[in-house]
Order: structure tokens, then sequence, then C-alpha cells
């Protein structure tokens, strides 16, 4: 066990707790999808891990562990199965929870039944004896395999993460409110989190016999409970129209070869430099195979074939040539350099200032002032 700390503990009960209404509210979020009741979920699961640990601390100093025993909150193997099916649910329009993903739940059914039986109860008490009994080490083995799962689970739902937003890439040009980057940032942390923390308490257990627990184990619940809370209030503002659905391209369409289309390069560069649609910041793959009169699809490839981009990295680049010209203008100083990005096409600072960044290999103002400390030469 460890010393109380009422001020940790009120720290990790007010976040804990925080979170698991915000699953509330989120289970109660119109309209009533799928999505958010995995999401709901798999917060209060994680709200569950350092509640339980405050939980097991109080009744400690009350002389009342023996009941804590009979009433153990943590739902490890929920956590890794929530996490991917909410993960699919955003990222697939086509997927739909059968019977058979029941299958994947049935570990946290035996971790709910395990906390209910004496070998639980040795086990845990157990970890407190110089010797550890047998039931300790099945209750070890035990949480290993939840952690297992987790980082499995999380390993999986970041590969489909990631692959989504490859995707988002061919459809649209404009992401930073679609890419659900904010999801990526806690499943990460969280994976390292585990990881940190077994490899830690091992540590502690073998080789510092426990000396360092008091150092590192209330604050590591403290920011656990403050991740929770964070990624339950993101996850309750999230607007529907950001869990955005692609139709991936068809396996057949992605075995067509396309040759070089000189025709259809001359046709876009044309479109570009008269209509200029990339100054629409909401422009998408639709729309401009639209106006080009072929199939998203089909426009996709040819830009992946013929400009070795995808549709994406392809209207940022001319988004970003429209930047430069504008600060070359003699007028150019009647605005702000943010004000000719939005005026280029960019909506979003961070989006501007990544892909300029990427493209010249200078921030905005580095290549504002080379620009003109060239021009001062020439004259």
């Amino acid at each position: 066990m460890i010393k109380s700390n009422p001020i940790l503990f009120t720290i990790i009960c007010v976040f804990s707790i925080q979170a698991i209404i915000f699953s509330g509210l989120i289970l109660l979020k119109k309209p009533r999808i799928k999505t958010n009741t995995f999401l709901a979920l798999l917060v209060f699961f994680y709200a569950l891990i350092p509640l339980n640990i405050v939980v097991v601390n109080v009744l400690k100093d009350y002389d009342l562990l023996y009941i804590f025993r009979y009433i153990q909150m943590e739902m490890l193997y929920g956590i890794g199965p929530t996490l991917y099916f909410y993960t699919k649910y955003i990222t697939n329009p086509k997927f739909k929870f059968e019977r058979k993903h029941y299958l994947h739940f049935l570990p946290l059914v035996l971790e709910f039944i395990f906390y209910r039986t004496s070998i639980y109860r040795i086990g845990s008490d157990g970890l407190y004896l110089q010797e550890l009994p047998t039931f300790s080490y099945v209750y070890l083995i035990q949480q290993w395999i939840g952690v297992i799962s987790i980082l499995t689970y999380s390993f999986i739902s970041l590969r489909i993460l990631v692959k989504y937003q490859k995707q988002l890439k061919e459809y649209y040009s404009k992401i930073d409110n679609i890419s659900l980057k904010w999801l990526q940032t806690p499943i990460i942390i969280y994976a390292c989190y585990f990881i940190l923390w077994q490899v830690l308490t091992e540590i502690d257990r073998f080789v510092f016999d426990r000396s360092l627990r008091e150092h590192y184990f209330l604050p590591n619940f403290v920011l656990l409970s403050i991740a929770t809370c964070w990624i339950g209030f993101k996850g309750y503002i999230q607007k529907e129209r950001e869990l955005v659905f692609l139709k991936p391209f068809s396996k057949k369409s992605k075995s067509i070869t396309i040759q070089k289309d000189e025709i259809f390069i001359k046709r876009l560069n044309l479109l570009m430099e008269t209509k200029k649609p990339y100054l629409n910041p909401e422009l998408n793959l639709s729309m401009l195979a639209e106006m080009l009169n072929i199939k998203p699809k089909v426009l996709s490839l040819k830009i992946n074939q013929n400009y070795n981009q995808n549709f994406y990295d392809l209207i940022n680049s001319y988004r970003v040539m429209a930047f430069k010209k504008r600060i070359e203008s003699p007028k150019s100083d009647q605005l702000s350099l943010l004000g000719h990005a939005f005026e280029s096409g960019f909506n979003s600072k961070s989006t501007f200032n990544k892909v300029f960044k990427e493209s010249t290999q200078l921030t905005p103002s580095q290549y504002l002032k080379k620009n003109k400390n060239t021009s001062e030469k020439k004259r």
C-alpha cells in the first residue's frame, strides 16, 4: 500500500468522476449512434482505473480493505475492444457490429468473474507479503495479459487511424477538423503509459523492494485521470460532421494502371489557372472531379500517376504558389501573412505553416525576409 495523500486523492477523484460524467453525456448525446456508445464505454473504463486506486486506499485507511476485494472496479479487458470498435465505426461507414464481435468482450466478462473469486482476493493480498503466494502470480499474469490486450488493440487502432488519415488526403484539401488526430494522441499516451507503468512497477518490486512506489504511484494516476477527462471532454464536443465516412476505392479500381496523360495534365493546369478552384478552402475530390467531368476515383488515380502526389498535397501546392505570388506583389503589405494565406485558400494557420514549411523548407516569415533581401540586391 501507499501513504494516503488527500490532495492527490481529491485531484484523481475530481477528474475521474468528471470523466465518468462525460461518458454519460456522450452516451446520451443525440443522435444516438453506436460510435458514441463505444466512446462512452472507452472513457468509462479508463476513468475506473484511477478511481479504483483512490477507493482501495481510502478503504484501507478505515480498515475496510476486505470490502474492496468484493467490489474491484478495474476493467482492463474492456479497454482494447472498445477502442478498436470505436475506431472501426468512425473510419468505416459500412462497419456493423455483429454477434460474433461479442467474443471480443468475453475476456472482460471473465475478468469481472475473476475479481469475484477467492483466487483474486488471496492473490491481491499476497502482493504485500515478502514471499508471493501462487495466487499472486495468477493475479499478476492476469494483469499483464490485460495490458498486452490493451497494447495490441491500441496498435491495431492506430494503424486504422493512420490509414484513414492517408485516405483523407485522397478526398479533401482541408483535413484539420476530420483527421481524428485528437484520438491518435491519447491512444499513444495510453499505450506508453501502460508499458512504462508495468515496467516501472516490476523494476521497483524486484530491484528496489518497492522503495520508489511513493514517488511515482499516485502522480501516475493523476496524469491518467487528467488525460481521461480530456479525451472525454474532447469526444463530447466533437461535432458529428467531423466524423467523416469515406467510401474506399474498390480493389478493382486500385488495380487500374494509368500512363502519363498529357491531355489530363493540360486540362487540370488550365482549370487551376482560370477558375482557381484551390482558393475554395472546402474543395474536395468530388467537387474537382465534377469540374473536370470525370469520376472521383479516376481523378485520384490520375493525380497520383501524373503528379506523384495525392489530392491534398496537389491542391495545397497550388495554394502555396498563390501565397508566394501574393506576398511578392507591390500591394502585399495590405494584409498580414496569415491574411494572404487565407486569401490563397488556406483556412488554418497550423496547416498553412506546416504545408509551407514542407514545400519551401522555410517558415512563411523566413521566406518573406529572404524574398525581400533578394529583391533589394537586384535593385
